[in-house]
């Protein structure tokens, strides 16, 4: 419709081919249409008129016009759409032609047409549209078989040119803040080679990653001011754009672009296949020479030969001229292999990427080492650096002169070789060590056996001493042992060593040993403040625990004469020590408590037997009398399992546990429960094994009758727990009220105003309420005494002022009524109450709602902890560091003496919540 284009802005310049005429009344019809100016020029006219006057939103041919290869080219690079008015249809070599109107139409119809050429959709548009657009498909197959980059880029350059028809094209890629001309049209040669990122519109599409489209170049800012024409810029593949230009300016329209974006989809596609394909490939090499590469270096044998093959195995397979090992000891880093001699020995600690890397356990890609801000240059000048950390004390680096020559594959694959490296220098290192370990660990076993078969405190105490010389190679050595309250050194012979002098348990290295239970490594004893050599000459020395038995000592002459290996072996001997010290004591005191019980065993007033093991189980040998009168069994059951007699049912597990214990020669002292012939009774077991620590042949058993004394701590422990509980709660409950009172009497006392002691009285009532009820409960037992039907809002409200609430808010849902002790249930409120004031942060509001099956007080603090829900109702539990723990235990005792069920769940706003249910 003429609607469509009648814009007041519009302006139509007529052109009328030289054998034609202008309808009478078109003009003045076509310009009442468009409310605008309507030109008419001779087509000789036209390209002047296009270069120097207004440009026009359309022009009309009227006629078969026969152009000029002037006002051709001025047409081409025209805005305005252009429509022929004539007899027949230009042919489809008039690309200048947007739209073709039969002469005889009507001018609404020329409107229309006009219309749709501005918008690109007549039907010759639409027809070269898709023609384009078929001839890119069948080119970019031609794109999608490059099998290089550079094939790539030439291909699309071919295609640009041949199927788009862009004249001049060219492809661009960043490196380093500049945009790179990697291929171009032949005609395009005067395009720069390289050019800022900054300084271009292609650097402007490549930084927004989105198409640019400039109508007038003349009018950006560009390396080139003089620059002129028009030209559309697409990014593709991340790094690359592709760039169509041309001279004259408004060249390009919408579907150009399209054109444009769709070629750079294809482009980008095939790009990223052969950036994948050429990585994949150098990937698939440098893995399978570095996988031919590994046998030599897990070979290796000696440090200095696994460093050599490591930069040697860079130099070849990763491709890195110049790499080195370095190594750090007390003067810095220096060198132990290298593909590269000028590269430098030693580096002082502190320096760049070396450091970090050996520090920091990172690895690094250094572009360049002037500008990095880790890396340093050694001599100013940049360098590229890869730096990866390298076994125990050691980095490997690759470096190169020139900036940006690695990235992260290198890395990788840096890393993949350093870590083949790592493995193998593992390897080396813990062979090394385990050699020595292994001899170091085998004389130790030896040792081991000998302290065991020590049959006396003092041989056992030589041959520690000489086990610590002859396999621990240490030339002095003190073992001391604890005697009261002081440490005694003890010599191989029995005697004190030379200059070694008793010391407290709180005294020197010795005595903080002993109480700590810890190994002690002294490198240096000046720098140690607990030392106190009993020579001046010792200068580092070891300190190591004998179990709670005494501690032993080693001390040199020299500083760090010991390391981390000398302290371990120490231990181990050391432990061997203390077990074996600790058997031949236990052996003693048991042979001297056998001969004991043995003299005992016939006049002991308890229930006692002899027996013997026999499959692992205790047979009886003899019983005394009191045996006989406690158990009613005497001479009947010698022969059979004392188990089988008086071991109740729920107790055989644990019965089977002392058998075992027996069988390894243990000793029991045991509180159990036997049958007897009044029935079931307590006593205090008391097993003596006739050997220790041997698979044993029998012993002593004595049972001491404790059931009245145990009956008396039941007794006792529940009496406990009830007045404990009563005093908690009562202590707890009393604090709201007296807070209360407290506080609005010293306002009375402040103000004179003796209003307050109104509030005053009610918290003493409430104080007095409070006692009288729980010493009804104390004698009763009883919590809750009659029920009637209570106003949850009442009560609560109530409650809500006993306590001293502060900035809090409380919320209360009306209507709701239970059954229920109003006091109780005020006291209830009262503690939930103070919980949520006391968790829910400095200003929580509370709310008091009732629920299908109850009701329920939430607050909108923290909330608990899920794992803790269950938790919080145990008396004397708090999530807070000073909270009493008994608020929400006599929460759960008054809901639950209501017969209501109590549970701690999370509320709407993260609080917590407590939800009772079953109330009626």
């Amino acid at each position: 419709m003429p609607g469509s284009v009648a814009e007041s802005s519009i302006a139509v310049l007529v052109v009328t081919a030289a054998d034609a005429t202008v309808p009478d009344g078109f003009v003045d019809a076509l310009a009442d249409a468009v409310d605008g100016e309507v030109e008419i020029v001779e087509t000789d006219a036209l390209a002047e008129r296009l270069r120097g006057g207004r440009c026009p939103k359309a022009i009309v041919f009227v006629g078969d016009p026969s152009l000029s290869e002037g006002v051709r080219d001025a047409l081409s690079t025209t805005a305005a759409a252009v429509v022929v008015y004539a007899e027949r249809e230009p042919d489809a070599e008039s690309t200048h032609v947007d739209g073709y109107v039969e002469r005889a139409a009507d001018i609404d119809r020329l409107l229309t047409e006009i219309g749709r050429a501005r918008e690109g959709e007549t039907r010759r548009q639409l027809r070269a549209a898709r023609r384009r657009m078929t001839e890119l498909h069948a080119g970019t197959a031609d794109i999608a078989a490059a099998e290089r980059v550079e094939e790539l880029f030439e291909r699309t350059i071919s295609v640009a040119n041949r199927v788009l028809s862009f004249d001049h094209c060219a492809i661009a890629v960043h490196d380093e803040g500049e945009m790179d001309i990697v291929a171009r049209s032949e005609n395009a040669d005067w395009l720069p080679e390289r050019v800022g990122v900054d300084e271009s519109i292609g650097g402007r599409a490549y930084r927004r990653g989105e198409t640019v489209h400039v109508d007038q170049v003349s009018t950006e800012q560009t390396h080139d001011p003089d620059a002129a024409g028009s030209c559309i810029s697409v990014p593709f593949g991340g790094d690359a754009v592709f760039q169509a230009i041309a001279l004259e300016e408004y060249a390009f329209d919408d579907t150009d672009r399209e054109l444009a974006e769709l070629l750079a989809v294809h482009v980008g596609q095939a790009y990223e296949r052969l950036r994948t394909q050429a990585d994949l490939t150098r990937r698939e090499r440098v893995m399978t020479e570095l996988h031919e590469a590994a046998p030599r270096i897990v070979d290796a044998e000696t440090e200095d030969e696994l460093y050599d093959l490591t930069v040697e195995i860079a130099r070849r397979v990763l491709q890195f001229d110049h790499s080195c090992v370095y190594v750090v000891d007390d003067d810095g880093f220096r060198m132990r292999a290298t593909t590269d001699p000028s590269l430098p020995a030693t580096f002082d600690r502190g320096f760049g990427a070396l450091e970090h890397s050996y520090a920091e356990g990172e690895s690094l890609v250094v572009d360049d080492t002037v500008e990095h801000e880790i890396a340093t240059s050694r001599d100013g000048e940049p360098r590229s650096v890869i730096s990866v950390p390298f076994a125990d004390g050691a980095v490997f680096q690759a470096v190169a002169d020139e900036t940006g020559s690695f990235d992260e594959r290198d890395l990788e694959f840096a890393e993949l070789l350093v870590s083949y490296a790592t493995v193998t220098h593992e390897r080396i290192r813990s062979e090394a060590a385990l050699r020595d370990a292994r001899e170091t660990t085998e004389r130790l076993h030896v040792a081991a056996t000998e302290l065991s078969a020590a049959e006396s405190e003092d041989a056992l105490i030589r041959r520690a001493i000489e086990a610590a010389s002859d396999v621990l190679s240490f030339d002095k050595s003190t073992l001391s042992l604890r005697r009261g309250d002081t440490l005694v050194p003890v010599g191989a012979d029995g005697t004190r060593p030379d200059g070694a002098r008793p010391m407290d348990l709180d005294e020197g290295v010795a005595g903080r040993t002993y109480r700590s239970g810890e190994s002690v490594l002294i490198h240096d004893v000046d720098d140690h403040g607990d030392a106190e050599p009993v020579r001046r000459e010792y200068r580092s020395a070891i300190s190591i625990p004998v179990g709670d038995l005494g501690v032993f000592q080693a001390v040199a002459t020299e500083p760090s004469a010991f390391d981390r290996d000398d302290l371990s072996h120490a231990e181990l001997l050391m432990a061997h020590v203390a077990v074996s010290l600790a058997r031949t004591r236990t052996q003693a005191d048991l042979r001297a408590e056998r001969d004991r019980l043995s003299a005992l065993f016939e006049n002991v007033p308890d229930a006692a037997l002899s027996f013997e093991l026999v499959d692992g189980e205790p047979i009886v040998k003899a019983v005394n009398s009191a045996f006989e009168d406690t158990f009613g069994f005497g001479e009947e059951i010698v022969g059979e399992p004392i188990d089988d007699h008086i071991v109740p049912e729920e107790a055989e597990s644990e019965a089977g546990t002392f058998n075992e214990r027996l069988a390894n020669g243990e000793s029991i002292r045991d509180e159990v429960r036997r049958m007897t012939a009044d029935g079931m009774r307590d006593f205090l077991l008391y097993v003596v094994p006739l050997e220790l620590d041997a698979e044993n042949v029998g012993g002593y058993a004595i049972y001491s009758d404790i059931s009245e004394r145990k009956e008396r701590e039941r007794a006792l422990r529940r009496q406990n727990e009830r007045l404990d509980e009563f005093a908690s709660v009562v202590s707890h409950d009393l604090r709201n009220p007296l807070s209360v009172a407290e506080g609005y009497l010293e306002l009375a006392r402040e103000t004179g105003d003796v209003e307050h002691l109104a509030t005053v009285s009610d918290a003493v009532e409430r104080m007095r309420a409070l006692v009288d009820d729980l010493l009804r409960l104390a004698r009763e037992g009883r919590v809750v005494g009659d029920t009637e039907p209570v106003d949850v809002a009442v009560a609560a409200r109530a409650a809500w002022g006993s306590v001293d609430t502060g900035d809090a808010t409380l919320e209360v849902e009306d209507g709701l009524v239970v059954e229920a002790d109003e006091d109780r249930l005020r006291e209830l409120f009262e503690n939930l109450f103070r919980n949520s004031i006391e968790h829910g942060g400095s200003a929580p509001t509370v709310r008091v709602e009732a629920t299908p099956t109850g009701f329920a007080v939430a607050d909108d603090g923290p909330g608990i902890p899920a794992d803790r829900r269950e938790e919080v109702f145990e008396v004397g539990v708090s999530t807070v560091e000073d909270g009493t723990g008994f608020g929400l235990a006599i929460v759960r005792r008054i809901a639950e003496a209501h017969g209501w069920s109590v549970t701690a769940t999370a509320g709407e706003d993260g609080g917590a919540r407590f939800e009772f249910d079953e109330v009626e």
